[in-house]
């Protein structure tokens, strides 16, 4: 029995735990020799944690993680960290994740959008790190290059634009009977939003209690699922309450910037977001892409996720 095998992840190729920790002492020699204070790291298994750990001095680090990586973290690694969940249900490549992890860092104030920032990455479950890269926010993030990020940490609940993105993702991957699914997410204030809404059908929303149509009910995933058959977006409010499905967006598009060759869902997204304070989130039903967008702009773009082999 090899000894070096994850719980959920392949057997360690002899050797691999010697690169892990190879790369991360560099990693940490050239993050000094830089100037950068700050690593964000997804954290592959223990022993990647604890390669990071022997060679963390002043540096500030960011765990990524897709569970609970509270239980994994030695006790010097738990004092002044950060533990940054990303979306868990999507097979994005390891890039797409870097760069969700950077939006929501710094959505979060974890990274400041000037800053350069040391990244590392493994395969998930692999237990090694593998990958190093040097981003800055407002370099490799086209949106924070134009945009003022203050406004946006005020109007956007960055927990609950994780969980939508993280149901748009399981969306892309699964589809619905095996089909792909185009659907739209708005979060932001129903009383804000209501003048420019129009229900295509009777509100399927209505009626159940409020804790049954959180976006944090593992059941109700599927049941977003069931309605996004249905033509129209879904209204959730900042505190991750779907207030409406089916519903026909009006908001004038006079604002909004849209890319030529995109579709009905995303002109009526970047309308909505252009009119009111709002973040809303596209799942393209004819390539599985996902688009965030705010103040009638995209923020954040992913490609479709890797699809399941099983």
């Amino acid at each position: 029995m090899s000894t070096g095998s994850s719980r959920s992840g392949p057997a360690h190729v002899p050797g691999e735990r010697h690169e892990t920790r190879e790369l991360v002492r560099a990693s940490f020699e050239l993050a000094r020799t830089l100037g950068i204070g700050k690593l964000l790291v997804q954290a592959a298994g223990p022993q990647a944690v604890q390669a990071v750990e022997s060679h963390r001095e002043r540096e500030r680090i960011v765990w990524l993680s897709r569970g609970d990586l509270e239980l994994e973290l030695p006790p010097s690694a738990r004092r002044g960290h950060v533990v940054l969940t990303i979306p868990e249900g999507s097979r994005l490549t390891r890039m797409s994740q870097i760069s969700v992890a950077l939006f929501l860092a710094v959505l979060d104030g974890h990274i400041e959008v000037v800053e350069n920032v040391l990244c590392l990455s493994g395969p998930a479950g692999s237990g090694r790190l593998d990958t190093l890269w040097i981003a800055n926010p407002r370099r490799d993030l086209a949106w924070f290059a134009r945009q003022d990020v203050g406004t946006l940490r005020e109007r956007v609940p960055t927990r609950e634009l994780a969980r939508v993105l993280d149901i748009a993702l399981r969306l892309a991957v699964e589809g619905r009977e095996g089909k792909p699914i185009g659907t739209i997410f708005v979060i932001g204030e129903p009383e804000e939003l209501e003048p420019h809404l129009r229900q295509l059908v009777l509100n399927p929303c209505v009626g159940h209690p409020r804790k049954a149509r959180s976006i944090y009910n593992p059941e109700y995933v599927e049941t977003l699922r069931e309605y996004a058959a249905m033509d129209g977006a879904f209204i959730v409010s900042r505190k991750g309450v779907v207030e409406a499905a089916a519903t026909y967006l009006a908001a004038p598009g006079g604002r909004a910037t849209l890319r030529s060759g995109l579709g009905a869902r995303h002109a009526a997204a970047a309308a909505m977001t252009a009119t009111t304070e709002s973040v809303a989130i596209v799942l393209s039903e004819s390539s599985g892409h996902i688009t965030a967008y705010h103040e009638g702009s995209p923020i954040l773009e992913l490609e479709r996720p890797l699809q399941r082999s099983d």
